[in-house]
């Protein structure tokens, strides 16, 4: 509002010092306080008044309302266009039943299926899916092919004995 700074403040301090004198100065920026805030409050008051008799906010609210109102006509046209090209779209659309795309003899040479593929062969021997749910079965002692893995190290186990036999 006013472009004053602080070394204008400043000088208006100064002035006010040497004019009103330092025992009246305390009492004249209170009054002048007081004068100031009387003022802003009688402008606010008078504009109160002023946006009560003219209804400011009915008519805000009205515009604000009507602005709405538009967005969402406008809105629900785009929506009809946008739906009666789908239906267009739709109409054209053929309707000849298992209609497959037409793919180039090269798109079709390098298509597999993943029902071509077994499922063993998808399986990788380092990283079986079960282990995520329990973890390696020779570091988890609940793990479900712990046991198969006992009984193969037992098997195993019996038989070094009998090797050594037989070597020697």
């Amino acid at each position: 509002m006013f472009d004053i700074g602080f070394f204008e403040l400043l000088m208006v301090a100064i002035v006010g010092l040497l004019v009103v004198g330092p025992e009246r100065l305390p009492d004249a920026v209170r009054t002048t306080a007081r004068w100031w805030s009387g003022v802003r409050r009688m402008l606010h008051n008078a504009r109160a008044e002023l946006e009560r008799e003219v209804g400011a906010d009915d008519i805000r609210r009205e515009l604000h309302n009507e602005r709405i109102m538009r967005e969402l006509q406008e809105s629900r046209r785009e929506m009809e266009k946008a739906f009666n090209t789908v239906d267009a779209e739709r109409e054209n659309v053929p309707t000849e039943p298992h209609a497959e795309p037409a793919h180039s003899k090269a798109e079709k040479e390098d298509y597999l299926s993943e029902q071509d593929e077994s499922a063993t062969e998808l399986q990788d021997p380092e990283y079986p899916e079960h282990w995520h749910d329990y973890g390696d079965p020779e570091l988890n002692s609940h793990h479900p092919d712990r046991a198969a893995l006992a009984e193969k190290a037992s098997t195993a186990a019996q038989k070094k004995p009998q090797e050594k036999d037989k070597q020697s």
